[in-house]
């Protein structure tokens, strides 16, 4: 998706949520997460429906941790629209990658 600024309201800053990436585009919290999961699934092209629809689950949970690591399991899940669970494991899964690789 393109956006672009009203005339006169650039202002430089950046609405909430969005980001400027290494390659200089600016991405809104949705393309985001979108992206996130096509970068998980791109791992998995052989999976299954019901396996990339949990992997879909997955990397909006392990985004929104990367995302703001200091929010609560609470704040993630409903963010991610999982469980404080899901949130729990993915933290367990993102912090054994981190310690081995």
């Amino acid at each position: 998706m393109t956006s672009r600024w009203t005339q006169g309201l650039s202002g430089g800053k950046l609405p909430p949520h969005w980001v400027r990436e290494p390659d200089g585009n600016h991405y809104c919290l949705a393309c985001r997460r979108e992206r996130a999961i096509e970068a998980m699934l791109a791992e998995a092209s052989e999976a299954g429906a019901e396996a990339r629809a949990k992997l879909r689950s997955a990397a909006v949970v392990e985004f929104e941790i990367q995302r703001d690591p200091e929010r609560t399991e609470g704040e993630i899940a409903k963010a991610a629209s999982t469980s404080v669970l899901a949130v729990r494991k993915a933290r367990q899964r993102l912090g054994s990658r981190r310690s081995s690789g």
